[in-house]
């Protein structure tokens, strides 16, 4: 799985040349949103979210504080107690 930066705002997974996961976040100054994440359904269960959610908790610790969605946001806490 190669994991890349598509823009300053997409963080997309990629398995084989295929597109299969990508992690969108709006960043204003310092302040960083996680907006959507989204995995293809036939890759989920595999890893690949909570994988992209750590590549965006290396360049911005700082995210885990505004996500909106509870799912998302207990599993960015998960994340960052480690």
């Amino acid at each position: 799985m190669k994991i890349d930066w598509q823009s300053d705002h997409a963080l997309c997974a990629w398995i084989d040349g295929q597109q299969v996961a990508m992690l969108d976040i709006s960043q204003e100054a310092d302040d960083v949103t996680v907006n959507m994440l989204f995995v293809k359904p036939p890759f989920r269960r595999r890893g690949i979210g909570r994988a992209l959610l750590r590549q965006l908790l290396l360049c911005h610790p700082q995210a885990a504080l505004p996500c909106s969605d509870p799912r998302l946001r207990a599993l960015l806490g998960k994340l960052t107690t480690f």
